[in-house]
């Protein structure tokens, strides 16, 4: 049977085995394995397939159902819903609804993509790119007493940033990593303090970006990343690293 090739056993570990059973149906769908309106095999037969128990099952399919990627039609079956390009978004919703540790493994994906993306910025940045960047940094200096205002352009200055770099692939990643982080996590910790240290490093990756300087760009936004932790390292609370907290606010 096509299914007994297609899934493959959930293996045991940390997590909740429903969430593990509805990453992998996730996977299947953002790999073009699963087209829309195909039909999933039973809930007997996908727990044959995935080594895990039909109740177990039930809860995936619960979950992938109320976040919209499978239809269930009751008396005929689950079907791929037609969901085009929100599969990529759900495991990064899945891991903000738990918490520190994990909304520090979105945090972590920052500090791992986002330096090269600011010298990718640097080296294939258009006109009207650098134009925008400077518009959101300046704007950003006027609206430091307004949290709200100052995390969305904060948020958009990341977006642009990554636009900047003409791969799409990476505004595909990280926009719904920075919607999480800048809607739902980082406001919790914002300090204007914090924010205002912020600005030095986007003002220089303006500059940097604007004069194709991609090592320095590099270098600026890593240091913007370490001393986002460092701050929310002092609010005590939020995303969690080798047992310290830590969030993030511009």
């Amino acid at each position: 049977m096509a299914g007994a090739t297609l899934y493959r056993p959930v293996k045991v570990g940390k997590g909740v085995l429903s969430e593990r059973v509805a990453q992998q149906i996730i996977e299947l769908i953002a790999g073009r394995h699963l087209p829309v309106g195909s039909r999933l095999p039973s809930l007997e037969e996908l727990g044959q397939y995935l080594g895990v128990s039909r109740t177990a099952v039930r809860e995936a399919i619960k979950l992938l159902d109320a976040w919209g990627v499978v239809e269930v039609k009751h008396g005929v079956g689950t079907f791929i819903a037609d969901v085009p390009g929100q599969a990529l978004t759900i495991p990064f919703r899945v891991a903000s609804e738990r918490g520190g540790e994990a909304v520090w493994t979105l945090h972590q994906l920052c500090e791992a993509l986002e330096p090269a993306i600011a010298a990718l910025a640097a080296h294939h940045a258009q006109s009207e790119d650098v134009t925008e960047l400077e518009a959101l940094a300046q704007h950003m200096e006027g609206v430091l007493d307004e949290p709200d205002v100052y995390l969305a352009a904060a948020k958009a200055f990341h977006q642009a940033l990554a636009r900047a770099t003409g791969n799409a692939l990476f505004s595909l990643i990280m926009v719904p990593v920075l919607d999480l982080l800048y809607d739902s996590q980082y406001p919790v910790a914002y300090d204007r303090a914090g924010a205002k240290r912020s600005q030095g490093y986007y003002r220089d990756l303006v500059a940097q970006i604007k004069a194709g300087q991609d090592d320095a760009a590099q270098a600026t936004m890593a240091a913007h990343l370490r001393q986002i932790g460092e701050d929310v390292a002092l609010h005590g609370s939020g995303i969690k690293s080798g047992g310290e907290s830590r969030e993030a606010q511009g």
